[in-house]
């Protein structure tokens, strides 16, 4: 299914095509108007030549006479390039004609009333008047024309340029107002793009924000609100939830603690150390446990700036011992910038132990692993172990996932805290595989000067 567009895009698009239905309909109207006042000034010009024609038309003895001064005569001999004259009665006898052919300008039987049109009269278009003039039951017809194309017509000419020339004046204001609008719409809409920036910062972790409801729009606070409700239910669902987890840790730790001693005191050794095992799994797991919830809590250690360098090396160091018994050599590849990273450094701490402990767990005996610190602000772990198959990747980040369900001792956490802590810092944990065999972990932090908030 396609996303949805942005609301802003939606709503300038959708006055951009009002803008243009707009322009469209003002210029059609506006050339309409235009057009109808042409015809109506040529139309009224024409009637006023077919009024003083009229007055040189006589009807005597039940029939027509018409006699055309010189002035008249003139004005109305120029034919294609002015004014045209023609008079007819209702028998089809003309009168008079400027026309070459001697006929009315009208072929047709002309209407009854006055009508004015356009009329094609060989190469030429006329403004066309016709005038009936009624007398004694008999009808005579004054056909008055101007050419079009007549200089003296100056209305037409401007009614013919009228759309180039205008669009020149209504399309940089278009423009204008498409701009303004991009403007508008934005600063309209601001209060909603800052509330999807603080909803786009709530997680898990940082669930105490809201989403600002008395600077949205009416119409957006509603849904603002519901959401802001939302999130309060959420917020202590997980509460009770990380309160749950560490109480039960808590709480189970004293029974598995009275455990190892009657284990320690009671029983034959050799069943003691097998069932000591099984205690001492257990007992990693509520630690585990533990640590997410203190992490989820967002009450884990403090923040501040570290040599990315040195403060690595000296983790390497704590867990080279433990290494060092189980037969692996561990080594450190500092980076030769020496970054200076702000983070919280306990979490941090915790997630490399988590990636270390792994490597040596995978890594055969006498093997190699590497912690390697790459600047700006990632840290790679590298181990000589079977390696992560590709479809797996995307897994062994989710809680109590493990390979092997039969396999005791873990319960598949390490590898999510190290996810968490990831996450925490705006950065994140990937895999890949090593040159020669094994695995690669990159531990990336996203914040690598002092923006981040003390804790």
């Amino acid at each position: 299914m396609k996303g949805a567009s942005s609301i802003i895009n939606r709503i300038i698009g959708q006055h951009l095509l009002a803008l243009v239905a707009t322009s469209i309909i003002v210029l059609g109207a506006t050339y309409f108007l235009l057009n109808s006042t042409v015809n109506s000034y040529e139309r009224q010009i024409l009637r006023d030549h077919a009024v003083v024609v009229a007055k040189y038309l006589a009807f005597e003895n039940d029939r027509w006479s018409f006699s055309i001064p010189d002035d008249l005569r003139a004005l109305y001999s120029r034919g294609d390039s002015g004014y045209g004259l023609a008079v007819s009665d209702d028998t089809g006898k003309v009168f008079y004609s400027s026309l070459p052919a001697t006929r009315p300008m009208q072929a047709e039987t002309p209407a009854q009333e006055e009508d004015f049109r356009q009329k094609r009269l060989g190469n030429s278009v006329y403004y066309l008047l016709i005038f009936p003039v009624k007398a004694g039951g008999r009808t005579a017809w004054i056909e008055v024309g101007q050419n079009s194309a007549n200089p003296d017509v100056i209305v037409d000419d401007v009614l013919a340029r009228f759309l180039r020339r205008i669009a020149w004046i209504v399309l940089p204001i278009f423009g204008l107002l498409l701009f303004l609008d991009m403007i508008l719409v934005r600063n309209i809409l601001r209060p909603v793009l800052d509330a999807s920036k603080i909803a786009s910062n709530i997680s898990s972790s940082q669930l105490s924000d809201r989403l600002p409801e008395e600077k949205l729009p009416r119409e957006i606070r509603p849904l603002a609100s519901a959401v802001n409700a939302a999130l309060d239910r959420l917020e202590q669902a997980l509460k009770a939830q990380r309160e749950f987890t560490a109480d039960a840790a808590h709480e189970l730790r004293t029974p598995l603690a009275i455990l190892r001693t009657h284990i320690d005191t009671k029983l034959d050794p050799a069943v003691a150390k097998e069932l000591q095992a099984d205690v001492n799994s257990a007992v990693h797991i509520l630690d585990q446990l533990l640590e997410l919830a203190e992490m989820e809590g967002g009450s884990e250690g403090r923040w501040g700036k570290i040599n990315l360098n040195d403060a690595t090396s000296g983790l390497v160091a704590l867990n080279a011992p433990i290494a060092i018994a189980e037969n692996r050599n561990l080594e450190f590849i500092p980076s030769p910038a020496s970054p200076i990273l702000y983070c919280n450094w306990d979490m941090v701490s915790r997630a490399l132990s988590n990636l270390i402990d792994n490597a040596v767990r995978h890594t055969p005996a006498g093997g190699d692993v590497t912690v390697q610190v790459i600047a700006p602000n990632i840290i790679r772990v590298s181990d000589q172990g079977p390696g992560i198959n590709p479809d797996q990747r995307a897994s062994i980040f989710r809680r109590f996932w493990r390979k092997d369900r039969q396999s005791k001792g873990h319960a598949g956490l390490g590898l999510a805290i190290v996810a968490k802590i990831a996450q925490l810092h705006q950065g994140s944990v990937a895999v890949s595989d090593r040159p020669g065999g094994g695995a690669i972990f990159e531990f990336t932090l996203g914040r690598s000067d002092d923006r981040g908030v003390e804790r």
